[in-house]
């Protein structure tokens, strides 16, 4: 573990050539990238034991009726949850993310994504090309591990609410009422709307395809897809991964006297970070993940709306959701230094 008094010693006294190495080490250990030990109310917990928890053991009809509708409707997804494999392998079951899974998350998710990258030119003379590899590969490298510090340390703090509650459960309590709670909906009906996003900015439910890693380590998973469901002012503002980020920006928008009502008065539904590992896709995985976000928010959270946003320039997710029935909300979030963000589509369904 790296302190920052050790952070200035390097500065001083290896020079400017190991400043960004030792920046990123410092902002690995900050960002908790690894998978550390939990702490609450400053004591030392063991991680939780449960990994995955199958939407299908829950029992509320409510909170499970996408696995009790129809087949067309589930497209790939069977009544239990499982999309089979061709091979005969073992089936990937739609389950309940818990902290634990988190780390495999968050690769999926930089996977699909992607990190900024710097490739090489085709001109460069081969030379060239050896000259510069490493450090390219260096610098290309170090976006990853950035990118997959940033996602894995905002997953856990959008569902720090979620965590606390699976700590609680045991794993005795899988098949039992108690894992109903890890399908409830962020608390927010009873109090103030400042609070009330505060609450649901710890909340939100992170859903995955995945299975247990066959002869790997206790708990080992390996994830084909993901998405993440949360509650959200709508004033078409595209959440950062930190949540506090968003509260400082939404203030600075406030400052500028810029228009930022929400269309709604009370947080609504909003889905995120839907995505698929390439090597599945086609299968129509994704219209399945986005139906079982759509029927939880309806169901088991009772909303009557679900927001997204979605790049424009994104053919196919963009015609997933207008095939699955949304519409552009006709509204941007765009102060002066959003950017290319403002150009982002904002986009709604009536669930």
């Amino acid at each position: 573990v790296l302190k920052m008094d050790d952070l200035w010693s390097s500065v001083r006294v290896a020079g400017g050539s190991l400043v960004v190495l030792t920046v990123f080490a410092c902002h690995v250990v900050i960002s908790g990238a690894f998978t550390l030990p939990m702490r609450h109310n400053g004591l030392t917990m063991p991680s939780p034991a449960l990994h995955l928890v199958p939407i299908s053991s829950v029992r509320d009809p409510k909170k499970r009726s996408f696995l009790d509708s129809s087949v067309s409707y589930r497209t790939c997804i069977n009544e239990n949850g499982e999309l089979n494999c061709d091979d005969g392998s073992k089936p990937y079951i739609i389950s309940i993310v818990q902290e634990d899974d988190l780390p495999a998350i968050s690769k999926l998710t930089v996977d699909a994504f992607g990190s900024d990258a710097i490739t090489l030119s085709g001109d460069l003379s081969v030379l060239e090309k050896v000259l510069l590899q490493p450090g390219i590969g260096a610098f290309n490298a170090y976006s990853g591990a950035v990118a997959f510090t940033e996602v894995l340390s905002g997953l856990r703090q959008r569902m720090m609410n979620r965590i606390d509650d699976s700590n609680n459960l045991g794993t005795s309590d899988v098949n039992s009422s108690k894992i109903e709670i890890l399908l409830a909906p962020p608390p927010v009906s009873n109090v103030d709307d400042k609070d009330a996003a505060v609450v649901a900015s710890k909340s939100s439910l992170i859903l995955a395809l995945g299975r247990e890693v066959t002869g790997g380590a206790s708990g080992e998973i390996e994830a084909i897809a993901t998405v993440e469901l949360r509650l959200q002012p709508t004033d078409a503002k595209i959440p950062f991964s930190e949540p506090w980020f968003d509260k400082v920006e939404r203030n600075c928008a406030k400052l500028f006297n810029m228009d930022i009502s929400p269309k709604d008065k009370q947080l609504q539904p909003y889905l995120s970070n839907l995505c698929v590992d390439q090597s599945v896709r086609g299968r129509k995985i994704g219209k399945a993940m986005c139906r079982v976000v759509e029927s939880i928010a309806k169901d088991a959270w009772g909303y009557e709306k679900l927001y997204l946003h979605v790049d424009l320039e994104n053919v196919a997710a963009l015609n997933l959701y207008k095939k699955e029935g949304f519409n552009d909300v006709g509204s941007r979030w765009n102060p002066f230094w959003a950017g290319q963000a403002a150009e982002i589509g904002y986009y709604v369904k009536h669930i």
